[in-house]
Parts: C-alpha cells; sequence; structure tokens
C-alpha cells in the first residue's frame, strides 16, 4: 500500500483529533476520504472544511459499538466510491477512570470497550472481508496505545492490551494467507486529542444515573499534534512497518513491564484510587 492517489480511506472517529488528521493527510495525499464519528455536529464541520479545500470526502455518523452501523459505513463507502483500500480503526474514548475497577457498572463496561475494543472488531469484521475480496493491496490500521504495552493502569489500558493482542494475531492470519492486505498496530503516546472529553458522546442508554461528562483530565496541549501522528502513520503504512509508535517517552516502562515478567516479580503498583469501606 504505497501508492495512495485515488484509492479510499475510511476512518473511524474521524471528526477531531488523530482522525481528522488521518482524513485531512489521506485527502492531501488525493484519496477518496470516508469520514466516521457518532458526533455528527463536528462531523459534519470536518467535511464541510475538506469540501471547501476541493477534497472528495463524504462523512457518515457511525456508532462503532453496533455491527449494523458499521455495516452501513461500509455500505455507503462502497456506494459512493466503489471500495476500500485503507482503514483507520482509529475511534477511542478514555472511559471508565472513576474508581476501582470492581465498582464500574456494566454500562461502563459496555462503553469503555464497545468503543475500544469492540469498535476495533467491528471494523475487521466488517471491512477486512470486502478488502480481501477486492484482491488490490489495501491495509488496515488498529489504534491501540502504549498503555497497552505497559502494565494495565486502567479500563482504559486494559482495552488497548486487548486490541494489541487482536491486531498481532491478525498480522500472523493475513501472512499466512498471504493476502495483499496488510496490518498495522498504533501505539501513540500522548497526543493532543480530545479524548479525555469524550463523554460527551456517551449514548444515554450506557450513561449511569445521574453522571455528567465533566471530567476534562490532564493538559494535553503540549503533547504531539494529531498531524504529526498522521505523518508517523502513512510513512509506516508505506513501509509495511507493523509497530507504529509515536516516541520512545514509553520505553522504559515498557522495559520494566517486561523485566518483571522475565523475573516473575510482582508489579509495582499502578496509580492511586480511593475505596470507599462499606
Amino acid at each position: 500500500m504505497r501508492d495512495f492517489e485515488g484509492k479510499v480511506a475510511v476512518v473511524t472517529g474521524a471528526a477531531s483529533g488523530m482522525g481528522r488528521a488521518y482524513a485531512d493527510r489521506c485527502a492531501a495525499e488525493g484519496m477518496k476520504v470516508v469520514l466516521a464519528d457518532i458526533d455528527e455536529r463536528d462531523l459534519e464541520t470536518a467535511v464541510r472544511e475538506l469540501r471547501q479545500q476541493e477534497r472528495d470526502v463524504i462523512g457518515v455518523v457511525t456508532n462503532v459499538i453496533e455491527a449494523a452501523s458499521m455495516q452501513a459505513l461500509a455500505e455507503k463507502a462502497l456506494s459512493a466510491y466503489g471500495g476500500v483500500h485503507l482503514v483507520f480503526n482509529n475511534a477511542g474514548v478514555v472511559g471508565y477512570l472513576k474508581g476501582p475497577l470492581w465498582e464500574a457498572t456494566d454500562k461502563d463496561w459496555a462503553w469503555t470497550f464497545g468503543v475500544n475494543f469492540w469498535g476495533v472488531v467491528n471494523g475487521v469484521r466488517t471491512f477486512l472481508p470486502i478488502m480481501l475480496k477486492q484482491d488490490e493491496p489495501g491495509w488496515m490500521v488498529n489504534t491501540a496505545s502504549t498503555m497497552g504495552l505497559v502494565f494495565g493502569g486502567n479500563m482504559y489500558g486494559i482495552t488497548k492490551h486487548a486490541v494489541v493482542a487482536l491486531t498481532e494475531r491478525l498480522y500472523t492470519e493475513l501472512k499466512q494467507a498471504d493476502a495483499k492486505v496488510g496490518v498495522s498496530l498504533l501505539c501513540p503516546g500522548m497526543v493532543n486529542t480530545r479524548i479525555f472529553s469524550t463523554d460527551r458522546v456517551r449514548p444515554d442508554d450506557l450513561r449511569n444515573e445521574g453522571e455528567t461528562s465533566d471530567y476534562t483530565g490532564p493538559d494535553v496541549s503540549d503533547a504531539m499534534p494529531p498531524e504529526d501522528v498522521a505523518n508517523i502513520v502513512l510513512q509506516a503504512v508505506r513501509d509495511e512497518q507493523f509497530y507504529i509508535l509515536t516516541d520512545h517517552d514509553w520505553d522504559q516502562r515498557m522495559e520494566t513491564r517486561w523485566q518483571h515478567i522475565r523475573e516473575r516479580s510482582n508489579p509495582p503498583l499502578q496509580g492511586r484510587f480511593s475505596v470507599e469501606r462499606r
């Protein structure tokens, strides 16, 4: 997948952050781009701005948790452009961070795993058969995180460990099938996105009673710009690179985890939370 011009890209979580950067970069490469996001207002803005630049794009409101919604996305992409060559399973949420895992509700698990893990699974199940049937060069990029390579610090990290394992196995299966479609695993570090405010688009049926979306998270304004991530990822696709990391800031933590595993030593404590005694 070295020649992008005229090909079709599908990007989930495309209304902002890294997804928007992928859409911008793919369009600049001469690709036709299908932007998918659950945030209808921001999606409309992204599509309008790209069309003002005379880019060939469409927007599709999509809930990656729902297999039917992803199937509808694929159908609209095929109807508009006749094929799919590059897929970014990028949609992600910060999810449950409010306390110990045993206090998380069914809705917390469904929301966090639904987007971060099942969104990738649904992308794989929906688009890979299409791309394989086309019998043309293609590529898929699954977004995990450096938190999927270090000690699992919270529910978000757990979902990213799952994406790492899924994508590693997918790489092997595609190679064994001698497929023309490849896959990359993206594990970015800190990036200047709005992921810490993703509860704003949490569906009502997955929101706990009385819950608000007032968590803003840490200041990431000085973190890597999404445009830099897009540049790294597009070059990695051209290079057929599987593991894509955006920096070396997490290298020591990755090595520390492996050291504890190799030495069969207990892991260090990760983070803090208060436990209400009942």
